[in-house]
Protein backbone atom coordinates (compact mmCIF):
# COMPACT_ATOMS: atom_id res chain seq x y z
CA UNK A 1 0.00 0.00 0.00
CA UNK A 2 1.20 3.48 -1.24
CA UNK A 3 1.14 6.14 1.29
CA UNK A 4 -1.76 7.94 -0.10
CA UNK A 5 -3.74 5.01 0.35
CA UNK A 6 -2.46 4.50 3.87
CA UNK A 7 -3.41 7.92 4.98
CA UNK A 8 -6.80 7.60 3.23
CA UNK A 9 -7.40 4.74 4.64
CA UNK A 10 -6.53 6.06 8.55
CA UNK A 11 -8.63 8.89 7.63
CA UNK A 12 -11.48 8.54 5.48
CA UNK A 13 -13.61 6.81 8.80
CA UNK A 14 -13.67 10.78 10.54
CA UNK A 15 -17.11 13.26 9.49
CA UNK A 16 -17.05 16.22 9.71
CA UNK A 17 -19.57 16.10 12.32
CA UNK A 18 -16.39 14.19 14.35
CA UNK A 19 -14.81 16.85 16.85
CA UNK A 20 -11.22 15.88 17.04
CA UNK A 21 -8.46 17.04 19.02
CA UNK A 22 -4.89 17.10 18.47
CA UNK A 23 -4.16 14.15 20.73
CA UNK A 24 -6.36 11.81 18.87
CA UNK A 25 -5.05 13.36 15.73
CA UNK A 26 -2.06 12.16 17.31
CA UNK A 27 -3.20 8.90 17.98
CA UNK A 28 -4.49 8.33 14.33
CA UNK A 29 -0.71 9.24 13.19
CA UNK A 30 0.96 6.37 15.64
CA UNK A 31 -0.75 3.79 14.21
CA UNK A 32 0.78 4.95 10.63
CA UNK A 33 4.21 4.20 9.11
CA UNK A 34 5.63 7.65 9.28
CA UNK A 35 8.78 6.85 7.75
CA UNK A 36 10.27 9.70 5.64
CA UNK A 37 11.58 7.09 3.18
CA UNK A 38 7.67 6.74 1.44
CA UNK A 39 6.74 10.58 1.81
CA UNK A 40 10.44 10.93 -0.43
CA UNK A 41 8.17 11.38 -3.60
CA UNK A 42 5.86 13.79 -2.42
CA UNK A 43 8.12 16.34 -0.94
CA UNK A 44 7.66 19.72 -3.04
CA UNK A 45 10.12 22.66 -3.94
CA UNK A 46 9.33 25.87 -2.32
CA UNK A 47 7.14 27.85 -5.45
CA UNK A 48 4.96 30.98 -4.77
CA UNK A 49 5.51 30.22 -0.82
CA UNK A 50 8.74 30.20 0.79
CA UNK A 51 8.34 26.58 1.77
CA UNK A 52 6.88 23.46 -0.20
CA UNK A 53 3.33 22.28 0.86
CA UNK A 54 1.83 18.70 -0.71
CA UNK A 55 -2.00 17.69 -0.01
CA UNK A 56 -1.92 14.13 0.50
CA UNK A 57 -5.43 13.64 1.39
CA UNK A 58 -8.46 16.38 2.22
CA UNK A 59 -12.20 16.12 3.10
CA UNK A 60 -14.13 18.51 5.17
CA UNK A 61 -13.76 16.68 7.93
CA UNK A 62 -9.35 16.26 7.90
CA UNK A 63 -6.98 17.45 5.52
CA UNK A 64 -3.16 15.53 5.79
CA UNK A 65 -0.52 17.81 4.18
CA UNK A 66 3.50 17.02 4.32
CA UNK A 67 5.20 20.37 4.41
CA UNK A 68 9.31 21.16 3.39
CA UNK A 69 11.10 24.15 4.94
CA UNK A 70 14.77 24.24 3.18
CA UNK A 71 17.21 25.54 5.26
CA UNK A 72 16.90 28.79 6.28
CA UNK A 73 13.77 29.31 5.51
CA UNK A 74 10.38 30.18 7.71
CA UNK A 75 6.25 29.86 6.92
CA UNK A 76 4.74 33.36 7.10
CA UNK A 77 2.92 33.79 10.17
CA UNK A 78 -0.73 32.16 10.52
CA UNK A 79 -3.19 30.66 12.50
CA UNK A 80 -5.21 27.60 11.23
CA UNK A 81 -8.18 28.86 12.39
CA UNK A 82 -10.97 27.29 13.84
CA UNK A 83 -9.26 23.68 12.60
CA UNK A 84 -6.59 21.74 14.99
CA UNK A 85 -3.66 20.03 14.34
CA UNK A 86 -1.13 17.30 14.64
CA UNK A 87 3.09 17.21 13.56
CA UNK A 88 5.45 14.93 13.27
CA UNK A 89 8.68 16.44 12.25
CA UNK A 90 9.98 13.50 9.96
CA UNK A 91 13.53 14.91 9.43
CA UNK A 92 15.60 17.95 10.60
CA UNK A 93 14.71 20.61 13.44
CA UNK A 94 12.20 23.39 13.64
CA UNK A 95 11.73 25.99 16.09
CA UNK A 96 8.15 26.80 16.66
CA UNK A 97 7.41 30.50 17.05
CA UNK A 98 4.04 31.54 19.52
CA UNK A 99 2.52 35.11 18.62
CA UNK A 100 0.06 37.40 20.51
CA UNK A 101 -1.49 39.74 18.87
CA UNK A 102 -1.47 43.43 20.05
CA UNK A 103 -4.10 45.85 20.94
CA UNK A 104 -3.41 47.25 17.19
CA UNK A 105 -4.02 43.52 15.20
CA UNK A 106 0.14 43.24 14.59
CA UNK A 107 1.59 39.93 15.94
CA UNK A 108 4.42 40.23 18.93
CA UNK A 109 6.69 37.21 19.82
CA UNK A 110 5.14 35.59 22.87
CA UNK A 111 7.58 32.40 22.93
CA UNK A 112 9.20 29.68 20.94
CA UNK A 113 9.76 25.92 21.07
CA UNK A 114 12.63 23.66 19.70
CA UNK A 115 11.16 20.63 17.84
CA UNK A 116 13.68 18.36 17.63
CA UNK A 117 13.28 14.87 14.91
CA UNK A 118 10.85 12.57 15.41
CA UNK A 119 9.05 14.76 17.33
CA UNK A 120 5.21 15.40 17.63
CA UNK A 121 4.07 19.24 18.07
CA UNK A 122 0.26 20.43 17.96
CA UNK A 123 -1.64 23.36 16.81
CA UNK A 124 -4.80 24.67 19.08
CA UNK A 125 -7.74 26.25 17.62
CA UNK A 126 -6.83 29.76 16.81
CA UNK A 127 -3.16 29.36 17.51
CA UNK A 128 -0.58 31.90 15.81
CA UNK A 129 2.89 30.85 14.83
CA UNK A 130 5.68 30.23 12.35
CA UNK A 131 7.55 27.55 12.19
CA UNK A 132 11.36 28.54 11.30
CA UNK A 133 14.22 26.59 9.92
CA UNK A 134 17.31 28.11 10.58
CA UNK A 135 19.33 24.92 10.82
CA UNK A 136 21.77 23.72 8.00
CA UNK A 137 19.68 21.45 6.57
CA UNK A 138 16.17 20.43 5.32
CA UNK A 139 12.72 19.93 7.54
CA UNK A 140 9.90 17.37 6.26
CA UNK A 141 7.06 17.09 8.48
CA UNK A 142 3.98 15.70 8.24
CA UNK A 143 0.68 17.57 9.59
CA UNK A 144 -2.93 16.50 9.67
CA UNK A 145 -5.73 18.94 10.26
CA UNK A 146 -9.26 18.64 11.42
CA UNK A 147 -11.52 19.71 10.34
CA UNK A 148 -10.28 20.12 6.74
CA UNK A 149 -9.11 23.76 4.64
Amino acid sequence: MNRIEMIKQALCDLTSTDVASPKQLQAIMQGMDLSLGGFEPYVEEPDCLPYGRTTLYQSKAVEAVLIHLPSGTETLIHDHGSSVGCSLLLEGRLMNRFFRLQDDGFPYLAGETDIPQESYYFAPEKQIHQLRNAGPSRAVAFHIYAPGA
